[in-house]
């Protein structure tokens, strides 16, 4: 008897034996054993459309446009450069490692479904999707439960939903209303008129006395270098937005034409009936732009006294510009 089952034991143990060794022979081991597992295994590189949803219908649509991105359902504006290059990129170097669950009923936990998910990632080629991601809920800092739509396999990768957001304006290029300096040529606003020369930008007009006050004038020029927008608030205009009651007006004289060969540009500021922000439109664009009010300030209430300094002979020079000096008796010297 103690024969019988000392045979029937070793069979059990040299069968137990043969399974782990099959298990874990080399080459044996499930995909996602290897850290190093690309979640995505698709080729992206030929991704020219990304479409990103969010909850409650929430979706931006991004494509691709002779070799440029633009934000489709955003106007179809241009893409801030390089964000869209980078998320794909992002995507690519996504890991699997092992899964924290394999079934349907864990991905709806996770918020991984097709009908539950805080974000899906679709990516596209030609019209026709190449692969869905879905992201859901996190389970530590910079890090977010995903399922591809292919599988069950749900995953804590390192990635963060914000970075996928689903508002149009936080993937266009809000430089686009920004005018550098390098393609001005003339600026023309009330009566003033400011004009590059060869060496710097000179106010037009001086008096034989009288010389550019260069500060002044580079407070204008890297206002409008730097006149980002916030959002677009539409391409109808509305009463409330004042349009008719310019606060500046100004005219560009550009070095480069614009696409449709203009080298003029004029661009107008007003202020809304409510709201800490201005109101900014382009002579080249249709759209209507809302720009923050700390970057027109150096654009507001300018005279061309402002723009020049007056030297009386044998006194010191005096700047026009400055409230200081506004009511100083300036007196020859005898």
């Amino acid at each position: 008897m103690n024969t019988k089952w000392t045979k029937l034991l070793s069979a059990a143990f040299v069968l137990q034996l043969a399974l782990i060794t099959a298990t874990h022979w080399p080459g044996n081991e499930p995909s996602f054993a290897n850290g190093e597992q690309p979640l995505l295994a698709e080729d992206l590189e030929a991704v020219d459309e990304v479409q990103v949803y969010g909850e409650d219908s929430a979706k931006v649509v991004l494509k691709k446009q002779q070799g440029d991105w633009v934000v489709s359902s955003y106007y179809n504006l241009p893409a801030a450069p390089g964000k869209i290059d980078q998320l794909i990129s992002s995507l690519k170097e996504l890991k699997s490692g092992w899964p924290v669950a394999t079934t349907a009923t864990a991905a709806k936990r996770f918020e991984v479904t097709d009908d539950k998910f805080q974000r899906k990632v679709e990516l596209l080629q030609d019209g026709s999707t190449i692969t869905s991601l879905y992201l859901g809920t996190s389970p530590g800092y910079r890090k977010v439960h995903a399922r591809v739509d292919s599988q069950d396999n749900v995953f804590a990768v390192k990635f963060a939903t914000h970075e996928v957001p689903t508002e149009g304006n936080s993937w266009v290029d809000t430089g686009l209303t920004a005018v550098p300096e390098d393609n001005i040529t003339d600026i023309k606003f009330k009566d003033i008129e400011l004009a590059k020369g060869s060496d710097n930008w000179q106010l037009s007009g001086l008096q034989a006395n009288e010389t550019s006050n260069e500060e002044a004038i580079r407070k204008v020029l890297d206002a409008l270098a730097n006149l980002n927008f916030l959002e677009v608030l539409g391409t109808e205009p509305k009463p409330e937005y004042r349009l008719e009651e310019p606060k500046a007006h100004f005219i560009l004289a550009l070095k480069d034409a614009d696409s449709e060969g203009n080298k003029t540009l004029e661009l107008t500021l007003t202020q809304p009936q409510e709201g800490d922000y201005y109101i900014l439109t382009r002579s080249d664009r249709p759209e209507i732009f809302k720009v923050p009010s700390f970057r027109v300030t150096a654009l507001l209430d300018l005279n061309r006294e402002g723009f020049y300094s007056a030297k009386v002979e044998g006194a010191p020079e005096v700047n026009l510009g400055q409230q200081s000096l506004e009511n100083q008796e300036v007196t020859p010297a005898s």
